[in-house]
């Protein structure tokens, strides 16, 4: 009888033992970055909500992915609208309105201040994902990324990067070739070191949705995610219908309205630029933006 019991409690303290090890391994992991992060974006359109979950692809663009991450996890996004619908992507990234619930017109489309968001009371950068230098000695950071883009000498070996394609999330900048003459020095993804022009690394908050069926590059563009799954996919189709069916029964016929904007950026020539935005009628609202597996 002893020996039996004292080998059912050794089979007992190994059972406990492993119990404790497997929780460990879970805790560990769960602290642990993975190579494809997963993300649910929540927008809703004319009262109805839609889901879509990305597959983020830290493999590839570590830094753009590490700097969205971060966003997400100060809610940056949340409340925002797609401020910018154009023929083959929704773009979004840091626009809403002063008063969102009281259905505010167009003309009450503000910028949420992303150096406000990204800095501290003392005007220090709380962004741990640090790209982008003032200064050759890099003592001066911005609170800008990096470009992960072919134009800024990044690539992707054997041709496997992400393309534009339905549903892809992807990143760009307005600031364009006219700030050529202001150079800034930056960190590569392969933690070189070396300047570029700044509109190459003028990259904030900005993304879109890509909603054309066809593929396609860009050499200033950085597709970074895509949908996770056949819900997702379906979930942004049901979307655009709900758009097409919006815009059929309005009057004009028209989906957006230009509106000239005043971008503010204290690293471009006379401190801001000017840019349009097809701004939609009817409002696309990010209502959340929440991240499920770093």
């Amino acid at each position: 009888m002893i020996k039996t019991l004292g080998g059912k409690l050794a089979k007992i303290a190994a059972v406990a033992l492993s119990a404790v090890f497997m929780l460990g391994c879970a805790l560990l992991f769960t602290g642990c970055e993975s190579r494809y992060p997963e993300i649910t974006m929540r927008i809703s359109f004319n009262g109805e909500t839609y889901e879509l979950r990305y597959q983020l692809s830290r493999d590839l663009y570590s830094q753009t992915v590490a700097h969205y991450l971060e966003l997400i996890d100060l809610d940056f996004f949340d409340g925002t609208v797609i401020h910018d619908y154009q023929e083959d992507r929704m773009i979004g990234g840091g626009y809403t309105y002063e008063d969102m619930e009281n259905g505010d017109e167009m003309e009450d489309l503000i910028a949420r201040d992303y150096d406000a968001a990204t800095k501290d009371a003392d005007g220090n950068i709380t962004l741990d994902n640090i790209t982008v230098w003032e200064d050759a000695d890099r003592t001066r950071a911005t609170n800008r990324l990096h470009g992960e883009t072919s134009a800024n000498g990044f690539s992707i070996e054997s041709g496997n990067g992400l393309r534009n394609r339905f549903g892809a999330l992807g990143t760009y900048t307005y600031v364009n070739t006219r700030e050529r003459d202001l150079v800034y020095y930056a960190k590569s993804s392969d933690n070189g070191y070396g300047s570029s022009e700044y509109y190459k690394n003028s990259f904030t908050s900005l993304f879109y949705i890509y909603t054309s069926t066809t593929s396609s590059t860009d050499s200033s563009f950085c597709v970074f995610a895509e949908l996770a799954d056949d819900a997702s996919r379906d979930a942004l189709n049901a979307l655009l219908d709900a758009i097409e069916e919006y815009e059929a029964d309005i009057e004009p016929d028209t989906f957006t309205e230009t509106k000239e904007v005043t971008i503010a950026d204290a690293y471009t020539d006379g401190g801001s630029y000017e840019t349009e935005f097809a701004v939609p009628v009817e409002k696309i609202i990010i209502e959340e933006v929440t991240v499920d597996k770093y």
